[in-house]
């Protein structure tokens, strides 16, 4: 069934510190870095946004100046994130990562994402992914980090990534009912080897006291715990976000919202459950002992966090 006619896409107005808002979009590869937008004397400047505690922090580029501008007192208090609350089957359209170089391919079933002559993009930099702000015009890019902001152009920009509004179809792995699913994984052959896995972990965005997903999410030890009184024995792999540095933590189902093990914290803050994925047939969580992890953070760009370990 083809899609509905695309609706608009969906900006949240968010206050720098205030809570970091619903169903929010990735950059490509991310696990706590997401498409944000500012204005300048009324010019539409795109760069990115990350969730520290719960509550919205960012950085976006300043050509005029060359500079990186970060709080309130830099960006006047507000920006906006972007947000995909829906599918395709609702919205018309999903949002799909191309290579720069690309944006003319398949041109009567994409939409470029883009305010004015801004559009966001990534540069796949060594010590971490940036998002940044692509000036159509100029086909300059300029990215902030660290206090200052980097430029380039021309042929430096084809292989970075932008965004698209997909209008045919769904995702990938889109779990909808009107999409086809994948078939199943082929069986073992005996007596060789087991077939190579996709080495994938799959989170999901929540916050504390959202409706309880409905996907298959990956549970403490694969049962249920032997727990102290009082405390739900159900309990999921979480990670959450402070300072730019990922924590490990549980959540619960608690009378079908989502319970959190740091309220303490204070505030709403996003975190992830990790989602066991049964569509793609291809990735089974073992657990060991000890459990062994490994951890990349990056303020502002932080990688994502293994935990468990693939066989």
């Amino acid at each position: 069934m083809p899609n509905p006619p695309p609706k608009e896409d969906t900006w949240a107005f968010q206050p720098i510190g205030s809570p970091f808002p619903e169903a929010p979009v990735k950059a490509l590869g991310e696990q706590n870095q997401y498409v944000a937008l500012w204005y300048k004397n009324g010019k539409p400047i795109h760069g990115r946004s990350w969730n520290n505690q719960g509550v919205v922090e960012c950085s976006f580029p300043y050509p005029l100046g060359k500079a990186e501008l970060t709080g309130v007192k830099d960006l006047g208090g507000q920006i906006q994130i972007l947000q995909y609350k829906g599918d395709h089957n609702s919205l018309g359209y999903w949002y799909e990562w191309i290579k720069y170089s690309d944006r003319f391919e398949k041109a009567e079933e994409r939409q470029l994402l883009r305010c004015g002559d801004s559009l966001p993009i990534m540069w796949k930099r060594p010590g971490g992914n940036l998002m940044g702000y692509l000036d159509n015009k100029t086909e300059k890019a300029y990215f902030s980090h660290d206090k200052t902001m980097t430029t380039f152009e021309g042929s430096q920009l084809n292989d970075m990534m932008i965004v698209v509004r997909n209008l045919k179809g769904g995702p990938p792995f889109c779990e909808c009912a009107s999409c086809p699913k994948p078939p199943p994984p082929p069986p073992t052959p005996a007596p060789g080897p087991p077939p190579p896995r996709v080495m994938l972990n799959e989170w999901m965005d929540v916050r504390v006291g959202d409706p309880w997903p409905t996907r298959s999410l990956v549970k403490a030890l694969d049962k249920s715990l032997d727990t102290a009184a009082g405390q739900n024995p159900d309990q999921y792999v979480a990670l959450w976000y402070i300072a730019g540095e990922p924590v490990m933590g549980r959540a619960w189902n608690e009378g079908g919202k989502v319970g959190w093990e740091r309220r303490e914290e204070g505030g709403n803050p996003l975190r992830s459950p990790l989602a066991s994925d049964g569509s793609r047939g291809s990735i089974r969580e073992t657990w060991i002992y000890p459990v062994a992890g490994q951890c990349e953070s990056r303020k502002g760009g932080n990688r994502g966090l293994t935990l468990l370990s693939a066989e």
